[in-house]
């Protein structure tokens, strides 16, 4: 039963998002999650007790958007990491974990390396004095 307007007509079936998580407005998730949606009002319901099940499944999807961003970046801009971790404000070190997935970043970093990875021009115009929060 939906608990947004009471409807039974919930259905289960793969959801991509866009999904709230932690601090993040919005994750798309690179593998679908089998999840319960209301066909009356598009609530869409968390299965009870899989709390766990959905972190894992959003931090693989935002591990994998995240290194294929630093990858594009650095082949288009002929960067190494250091330059891009100085253009975004952030240690190498850092942005290795992130890049490896040993961290995922604060949604402002995740959503900074996203504009530098979709806009041709983000990465020239980024000051090399940028200072973001991890």
């Amino acid at each position: 039963r939906c608990g947004n307007c009471g409807s039974f007509s919930v259905e289960n079936k793969p959801y991509s998002g866009p999904f709230p998580w932690k601090d993040y407005p919005k994750v798309f998730l690179t593998t679908p999650l089998n999840i319960d949606q209301c066909q009356v009002c598009n609530e869409v319901m968390g299965p009870a007790g899989q709390g766990k099940i959905i972190d894992a499944v959003v931090e693989d999807s935002i591990r994998t958007q995240l290194k294929l961003f630093i990858e594009k970046i650095m082949a288009r801009e002929h960067c190494k990491q250091v330059e891009l971790a100085e253009r975004i404000g952030i240690t190498p070190e850092h942005l290795s974990a992130i890049k490896t997935g040993a961290k995922i970043p604060a949604y402002q970093t995740f959503n900074f390396l996203k504009v530098m990875a979709v806009d041709e021009h983000a990465f020239k115009l980024a000051s090399s004095s940028a200072k973001l929060t991890a």
